[in-house]
């Protein structure tokens, strides 16, 4: 039996200092069989060009470029592009370890029983690493919003978790990998977790989740309304 492919989708914006080393850090991976989907949401300096420029040498990275629209839309054309049997995340401003496909892989190989796996994380501000304290997905916790979350970022899982679940919400601007996960609550799905700091999440004040903290946590909460009151 075949290892089965690994799609990681990447959406970028405004990455020019960071995607290069994105990259590289899943070339780096010791698990060979994957694919990158690469998304630029209409950047304006050179992210597309410097994605494109590795798809050149690396034929397992495909690119796209979209008209500005937001996060979720570049991650729904990435699921569009990604034709593996796992689907991984990263965003363009992340690092991860070069085990961590091939451990989230294992994982759910040998686990069955869950969907999608997660992982323990860093924060990189600069040069500098700082451990940070996680744990699995809880799910009465995360729909009280009191903690019991994942790194939305570090999530592994089969397809057809996406297949059940749907596409990302467009209509946010920030927070619809959180609304993801409620979503997928709801569906059942089960979250497993692997304690090692996998995943590397960069600090910069042109994150995402920093410029739009307010804006996702109003999504968050109005998603956790909705299903109390369902």
């Amino acid at each position: 039996m075949s290892p089965p492919l690994v799609s990681i989708m990447m959406p970028a914006y405004e990455s020019v200092n960071w995607i290069e080393q994105a990259i590289a850090s899943v070339q780096a991976q010791t698990y060979k069989d994957w694919q990158l989907c690469i998304v630029d949401d209409g950047s304006e300096d050179k992210t597309a060009q410097i994605a494109r420029e590795y798809a050149l040498t690396d034929t397992r990275i495909r690119v796209s470029e979209i008209v500005h629209a937001g996060c979720a839309a570049a991650r729904n054309e990435c699921l569009r592009l990604m034709t593996g049997d796992i689907f991984a995340r990263q965003d363009a401003d992340d690092l991860m370890s070069v085990d961590r496909i091939e451990l989230s892989v294992s994982f759910l190989l040998d686990n069955p029983s869950y969907d999608l796996v997660s992982c323990g994380y860093a924060w990189l501000t600069g040069d500098r690493y700082e451990s940070r304290r996680s744990g699995p997905m809880i799910p009465a916790l995360y729909r009280a919003g009191k903690g019991g979350s994942p790194v939305c970022a570090s999530l592994v899982g089969w397809r057809k978790c996406y297949d059940l679940v749907g596409d990302f919400n467009e209509s946010m601007e920030a927070g619809s990998d959180g609304d993801w996960n409620f979503r997928a609550l709801d569906a059942r799905l089960r979250f497993g977790y692997i304690p090692s700091q996998m995943y590397i999440q960069r600090r910069h004040k042109n994150q995402l989740s920093q410029r739009l903290r307010q804006n996702q946590r109003k999504n968050h909460e109005q998603a956790r309304n909705r299903r109390r009151l369902s």
